[in-house]
């Protein structure tokens, strides 16, 4: 193989793909749950944490009163790109009501309680009162329509709502519960999330997948790069090899230990791309050269279970034994005993893929060895060097290119850039996220051209500040990665 390698002329695809649906359910509690409960009687009460979510209109001692309910689910945990295939939310019947309107059942004596789920439009607390209500908009409200029975459940077609919640970031904040008709006595009575009994509080259940880019490497001889290592000839660098393998055998009685190593070109995939999933593939050699257990994975002493590892030090094509570079168990991947002599292994490697992008100074690659490193145990794979082109190591990922992606989908209120325009300084202030900031983190600004004008890779503050007076007056993107975000935006400079 050569040392260094180039995106051709091995085998590179990128297409729009279409990944299986995933369904996320969200019934939070009443410490993650965000809903309350207004009503015109006490117009400057906030009833947060209520029991009670209703929608009615009754009577206090002949005094008419208005009641309506309001629910935010958190969404930071749908996927970026997601595409919305159904939304499902149900709402459970209190029968234990503790307000005592109706003991718990729904009521249309006086008329109908048929009832308009809204998309609530400006901002709110649980300390919301009916004198402080959100707006709300009609668009694509959802009806409930009046119960059939008193205890009645209801399950309701949220999609359009939530596509709209999606689309519309800034001025989209959860439900509102409210009768179309609100005249005593009709009542809609379920429960919220502080109810007691979990299993009734509010739940959204949404399907979804992700329509993403495909892009396939699978490098051969003269552009991949990988290798073979061996302690028993610790000086040599057997980067030709066409084994990739790990794996302890003997010589005339000589121990030896195998390690492999393999580091994919990743400059093809844009800067921001959100990876969704990554798959590599490793084919097993059926005429393995190195003559090892003749092609066959083997475990005739005991597990050959292995490990991908990150590399965190740089490495070429001429690394041996003795010059190995380190690695790091960090989101390591398990490879499980073979059950096949001849078995090729699909794996997993999203997070090592993204720990990769995520730290340039740490990311060279994976090396691939056994969990114990005893005779005799082995996993022969083929390398890119193998003359037979479809055994070469293959690594897919599907990516969602945030920078072409509607940024109207990536807008949300975790990530807060300003002042833009900037006259030379920006802040950044991360609001809203459901893990800890970590070194794992990216903050990178490219101009229009794509091209990478300032990274950070290190930070681990939830607030931060950056000069970029250095660059040229016009327009750039910025593109925030986080474990649990991935965000963008145009950011404009005029000194």
């Amino acid at each position: 193989m050569l040392k260094q390698y180039s995106l051709l002329p091995f085998l590179l695809f990128m297409v729009l793909s279409t990944m299986g649906q995933t369904t996320l359910t969200l019934q939070p509690n009443g410490n993650l749950g965000k809903d309350a409960f207004i009503s015109s009687n006490v117009p400057t009460n906030g009833q947060g944490n209520s029991s009670e979510f209703d929608a009615g209109a009754w009577t206090i001692s002949g005094s008419p009163l208005t009641i309506r309910s309001l629910i935010d689910f958190d969404l930071s945990s749908l996927p970026v790109g997601a595409v919305i295939q159904s939304a499902i939310l149900t709402l459970y019947n209190n029968p234990n009501a503790q307000n005592g309107y109706a003991n718990g059942q729904h009521s249309h004596v006086s008329g109908s309680n048929e009832a308009v789920l809204q998309r609530i439009t400006s901002p709110w607390t649980e300390d919301v009162a009916w004198n402080n209500q959100p707006t709300t908009t009609s668009q694509n409200e959802v009806t409930l329509a009046q119960d059939t029975d008193p205890y009645q459940d209801y399950v309701l077609d949220v999609t359009n709502l939530l596509d709209d919640i999606i689309a519309n970031p800034s001025n989209s904040y959860g439900f509102l519960l409210k009768l179309k008709t609100e005249a005593p006595y009709r009542l809609l009575a379920f429960a919220s999330s502080d109810h007691p009994n979990a299993a009734l509080h509010p739940k959204l259940e949404i399907t979804y997948s992700i329509v993403c880019n495909m892009l396939t490497l699978q490098p051969d001889a003269s552009s991949g790069k990988d290798a073979f290592i061996s302690n028993n000839v610790p000086n040599d660098s057997q980067g030709t090899s066409s084994e990739f393998d790990a794996g302890a055998w003997t010589i005339s009685g000589s121990p030896l230990t195998i390690r492999s190593l393999i580091d994919f070109d990743l400059s093809s995939l844009p800067v921001g791309a959100a990876i969704q999933s990554a798959v590599l593939t490793l084919y097993n050699n059926p005429n393995a050269q190195n003559g090892f257990a003749n092609g066959q994975h083997s475990h005739a002493t005991g597990s050959n279970s292995a490990f991908l590892q990150r590399i965190t030090s740089p490495w070429t094509e001429n690394v041996t034994w003795n010059d190995q570079p380190s690695t790091t168990s960090l989101n390591q991947v398990v490879l499980p005993e073979n059950t096949d002599p001849f078995q090729d292994y699909q794996l997993d490697v999203k997070q090592l893929i993204q720990d990769i992008r995520s730290n340039p100074t740490e990311g060279f690659g994976l090396m691939l060895k056994l969990e114990t490193e005893d005779p005799y145990r082995i996993l022969v794979f083929a390398s890119s060097d193998n003359p037979t082109i479809s055994l070469h190591p293959k690594l897919d990922i599907c990516y969602t290119n945030l920078l072409t992606t509607n940024t109207s989908i990536l807008q949300n209120n975790t990530v807060y850039v300003f002042p833009n325009p900037s006259s030379g300084s920006i802040n950044i202030e991360l609001k809203n996220l459901n893990t800890n900031i970590s070194s794992n983190n990216s903050f990178v600004i490219v101009d229009a051209t794509g091209k990478k004008v300032f990274e950070d890779y290190y930070f681990s503050k939830s607030s931060l500040f950056y000069d970029i007076s250095t660059l040229q007056n016009g327009i750039y993107y910025w593109i925030l990665t986080t474990e649990s975000i991935s965000n963008n935006g145009k950011l404009i400079l005029t000194k």
